[in-house]
């Protein structure tokens, strides 16, 4: 498989898969999404190159860090770009 193009993050240092995933659409915004669903699309698009995951505390209040940690876990650290929003605390 011939690796997919990359960007550099300004002056960062780090390099991100063009194409990159948002994880709101995996955690039930606008439409119920199961967790076999939303781990086989995860997986799918890691799969296919992408190695850049966005997601944030509110998507589902927690869900797409879940869902995206879950798959991610154990994949090389390094090998991917993992970004998500900070300022907020969710408590249960």
């Amino acid at each position: 498989m011939t690796e997919p193009p990359t960007r550099a993050i300004r002056r960062t240092g780090l390099r991100v898969s063009a194409l990159g995933f948002g994880g709101a659409p995996i955690t039930n915004l606008g439409q119920v999404t199961v967790d076999a669903t939303a781990l086989a699309t995860i997986k799918a698009a890691y799969a296919s190159g992408v190695r850049y995951f966005d997601t944030a505390p509110f998507h589902g209040y927690g869900l797409g860090e879940h869902r995206i940690g879950h798959m991610l876990r154990n994949r090389p650290r390094a090998e991917y770009v993992l970004s998500t929003k900070v300022g907020c605390l969710l408590t249960p």
